[in-house]
C-alpha cells in the first residue's frame, strides 16, 4: 500500500496557496483537491498527525486564512477514517464551519461540511430515528443541505454536484431528486457538465425521476467520454428496458441492446462495477450461487452469466434476452414502490417466519423482483384506528397477493407493523389487521381465506392450520425461486403430451402432440379469410442441472374445424439431448389467449446406447390420429387424447436402441 512521508504531505498542503481572495481561485481549489487525493493514499497515521500539528501552528498565526481551516478539515476527515474511535470528525466539521464563516461565498467550505455530515452517525437508523428524520436532522438531510449551499455559491462546482446527486439517490424520505436534477441539467449547459461522473449521476437521477430516455442519453454520453466506462454500460443495461416494451417483436431491439450493454459492461468491469453486477443478482439467488459467481475468472464469468439468464429465458418460454430486461424493469418498479425507510430493520426473532436481510427493499419488493407483479393485489383497508393504547398491536397496512401459475396458485400475505413502508410476509391471513367484513368481500379471490371463513367451530382449527401450511409453502416458493410466468387474459383449454421416439441428426426426437379447444379455433378462423389459424408452440427441455438443452418456438397453421369437432389436434417435433429431462410446453392462439403446462419430466433414450433402451410407445388410430412418417414405407400414428372406444383398432409403434443387428434382447 502506498504511503507518503510528512514532507510530501506538507508540500501538497501548502502548494497553490494564493492568499485570501474574495472569490476562491481555481489554484486554491486544485490545491485542496491535490491534498485530499494525496492523503487518501496514505495510511501513515503518525505522518498525518505530524502534518496536522504543523498546520495547526500555522493556522494559529493566520487565523483568518480560510485555506488553513479547509486543509485542517480535510486532514481531520482522513484521520477520522484511520482512527474511527477518535473525535476527528467533529474537528473536521469545526474547521469547515470556521472556513464557511470566513468565506461563505466559497463552495469548498460548504462542500467540506457536507462531507463531514455524510460520514457522521446516521441518527435515522437508531432509536427515535423517525423523529430525527421528521426534524430534518438525519445524516442525509444535513449533508444535502450543505451541498445545496455549495451549489448556490457556484452552480458549476463539480464536487458539490456529485455529492448532491449521491445524497438524492441515497435518501429514501423526501429525496431531493428534482432539485438535484435541475442542478445537473444546468451544469450540462457548461463544460463541467460533460464530466463522465456527472453524466452518470444525471442518468441515475433521470431514471429515478421517471425519464428513462433522458437517462439513456446521459449514459451514452458518459460511455463515449469515459476512459473506463464499464459502469456506463451497466447503467445502460439497467435503463434500456424502461424505455418501452421488452416482449414480442416490438421489444426485439431493446432486448438486444440490453444484452449487448450487459455483456460489454461485464467485460470492462473493475472491482466496483463487478460489485454492482453481484448486487443485481442478490435478490434472485442464494449465497451459494453468489459465491460461485465470485470465484470465476473474468472470461468464465461472462459465460456463466450468459447461461444464468438464457436458461431462465428458456424455462419461462421467453425470447432470448427477455428475462434480464424484465429483471431490470422489476428493479426500477421496486425502487419506485417498495424501498425500505432509512431506519434500522428489526426482526422479531422466533416469531417472524421469513427474515430477508435485505436493506433496500421490503418483502414485497423481494417477491416482486423474483416473480413480478401478482395476478391479483389486494390493499386492505385498516381494521382499527391508527392510534392504539397498546403499541405492540399497531399496524400500518395489510396486503394480499395472488399469483396464478400453471402448477397452482401462490397466495402471499403482508403486514406493515414496524413502519408504513416495511411490509413483511406472514403465512396466514389470520395475522392480517383487517376487519372481518372486508375479508369476506374479497374472500373469493383468495382460496385459503375463503376456506377459513366457511369453516365452522368444529373444523376451524385444522382448516386454519392447513391454510398456514399452504402459506408457508407459498412463502418458500416466493423467496427461494424466481419466475416470469406467461400470463393470458383468457386461458386456452386443451391437453398435450410429449413423447420421445425416433432419431434426427443423431439425437432423440421428441413429438409434442397437443389438442386445443375447437371453439377457440373456430372463433379466430371466422375472422380470417384464409381459413387458417396460426398457433404458436413453445417448448423448452432442461437437464438435471437446469441447463436448457433444446428449445422450440414455431408457428403452425390449423384448419378451421367443423361444427361437430370439440378439439383440434396437431403435432410438432424437436431433437433433444438424451437423458432425464424436464419439459415445459406452451400453446397460444394470440397474446391474450393461450396456456402454459406445468413443468414435467421426460426420458429421452440414447440412440447409441451400449445396452437396450426403448423409446416411448406411440398409440393411435390409422387414418384418424396424427401421422408421423418414420420412413417412406412406415407411418406411426399419434393421438393427443388417448381415449378410445372398445371396438377401436389401435396402432402401436416403438423403437429399441443398443441391440446389435441380428441379436436379441429382453
Amino acid at each position: 500500500m502506498r504511503t507518503l512521508g510528512v514532507a510530501a504531505l506538507a508540500i501538497a498542503a501548502l502548494a497553490g496557496h494564493a492568499g485570501a481572495a474574495r472569490a476562491q481561485a481555481p489554484a486554491e481549489r486544485v490545491a485542496l483537491t491535490r491534498l485530499r487525493d494525496s492523503i487518501s493514499f496514505s495510511h501513515d497515521t503518525t505522518a498525518i498527525l505530524r502534518l496536522e500539528r504543523v498546520m495547526i501552528e500555522r493556522a494559529r498565526a493566520e487565523r483568518d486564512d480560510p485555506m488553513h481551516h479547509l486543509r485542517l478539515g480535510l486532514i481531520a476527515l482522513r484521520l477520522s477514517e484511520l482512527r474511527p474511535g477518535m473525535p476527528h470528525l467533529d474537528d473536521a466539521l469545526g474547521e469547515f464551519e470556521w472556513a464557511a464563516e470566513l468565506r461563505p461565498e466559497w463552495p469548498w467550505p460548504w462542500y467540506g461540511i457536507g462531507l463531514a455530515e455524510s460520514r457522521g452517525t446516521d441518527r435515522a437508523a437508531g432509536f427515535a430515528g423517525g423523529l430525527y428524520t421528521m426534524l430534518g436532522l438525519d445524516r442525509d438531510r444535513l449533508a444535502g443541505s450543505a451541498f445545496v449551499r455549495a451549489l448556490e455559491v457556484d452552480p458549476t462546482f463539480a464536487n458539490g454536484l456529485l455529492e448532491f446527486a449521491r445524497i438524492a439517490l441515497a435518501q429514501r424520505i423526501d429525496a431531493p431528486v428534482q432539485p438535484a436534477l435541475e442542478a445537473l441539467r444546468r451544469a450540462t449547459a457548461s463544460p463541467v457538465g460533460w464530466d463522465p461522473a456527472l453524466l452518470l449521476a444525471r442518468g441515475r437521477l433521470e431514471r429515478l425521476g421517471g425519464d428513462p430516455d433522458s437517462a439513456v442519453l446521459a449514459f451514452r454520453r458518459a460511455q463515449l467520454l469515459g476512459r473506463d466506462n464499464g459502469l456506463a454500460w451497466l447503467e445502460l443495461a439497467r435503463t434500456i428496458p424502461l424505455t418501452g416494451p421488452i416482449s414480442g417483436d416490438s421489444g426485439l431491439l431493446r432486448r438486444q441492446q440490453t444484452w449487448h450493454a450487459y455483456r460489454t459492461g461485464l467485460r470492462l468491469a473493475d472491482a466496483s462495477v463487478l460489485a454492482g453486477y453481484r448486487r443485481d443478482l442478490e435478490p434472485i439467488t442464494d449465497p451459494g450461487v453468489l459465491a460461485q459467481f465470485e470465484r470465476l475468472s473474468d472470461s468464465a464469468r461472462v459465460d456463466w452469466l450468459e447461461r444464468f439468464w438464457t436458461d431462465r429465458d428458456a424455462l419461462e418460454l421467453r425470447e432470448p434476452g427477455a428475462r434480464i430486461a424484465e429483471h431490470y424493469r422489476r428493479w426500477n418498479l421496486a425502487v419506485q414502490s417498495f424501498r425500505l425507510p432509512p431506519f434500522r430493520r428489526r426482526y422479531r426473532w422466533g416469531i417472524e417466519v421469513y427474515l430477508s436481510g435485505d436493506t433496500e427493499f421490503d418483502d414485497r419488493g423481494v417477491v416482486l423482483l423474483r416473480h413480478g407483479e401478482p395476478t391479483v393485489r389486494i390493499e386492505w383497508p385498516k381494521a382499527r384506528q391508527a392510534v392504539r393504547l397498546n403499541p405492540l398491536t399497531k399496524s400500518y397496512g395489510s396486503e394480499s397477493w395472488r399469483y396464478d401459475r400453471p402448477d397452482g396458485t401462490m397466495t402471499l400475505h403482508f403486514i406493515a407493523r414496524e413502519d408504513p413502508q416495511d411490509y413483511r410476509l406472514v403465512p396466514t391471513p389470520a395475522e392480517l389487521d383487517v376487519a372481518g367484513d372486508q375479508l369476506a368481500l374479497r374472500a373469493h379471490e383468495l382460496p385459503g381465506l375463503a376456506r377459513m371463513l366457511r369453516a365452522g367451530d368444529a373444523s376451524i382449527g385444522w382448516v386454519s392450520e392447513d391454510v398456514r401450511r399452504n402459506g408457508l409453502a407459498s412463502m418458500a416458493i416466493a423467496t427461494r425461486s424466481d419466475s416470469w410466468e406467461r400470463g393470458y387474459r383468457d386461458v386456452l383449454s386443451g391437453r398435450a403430451q410429449w413423447l420421445a421416439a425416433g432419431v434426427r441428426d443423431g439425437k432423440p426426437l421428441v413429438h409434442i402432440v397437443y389438442a386445443i379447444d375447437a371453439d377457440a379455433v373456430r372463433a379466430r378462423g371466422s375472422a380470417d379469410s384464409t381459413g387458417q389459424v396460426p398457433a404458436r408452440i413453445r417448448a423448452s427441455f432442461f437437464d438435471r442441472n437446469g441447463r436448457a438443452v433444446a428449445t422450440l418456438d414455431t408457428v403452425q397453421y390449423l384448419g378451421v374445424p367443423s361444427d361437430r369437432a370439440r378439439l383440434v389436434a396437431a403435432r410438432a417435433e424437436v431433437p433433444v439431448a438424451p437423458g432425464a429431462l424436464r419439459v415445459r410446453v406452451g400453446v397460444e392462439l394470440d397474446p391474450e389467449l393461450g396456456m402454459v403446462f406445468p413443468v414435467d419430466s421426460l426420458i429421452a433414450p440414447r440412440p447409441d446406447a451400449p445396452r437396450l433402451q426403448v423409446s416411448a410407445v406411440l398409440l393411435g388410430q390409422a387414418g384418424r390420429s396424427l401421422p408421423w412418417s418414420v420412413t417412406r414405407a412406415d407411418t406411426a400414428w399419434l393421438d393427443a387424447g388417448g381415449v378410445y372406444a372398445a371396438g377401436d383398432t389401435l396402432t402401436v409403434y416403438t423403437e429399441a436402441y443398443g441391440v446389435p443387428a441380428g441379436e436379441g434382447a429382453t
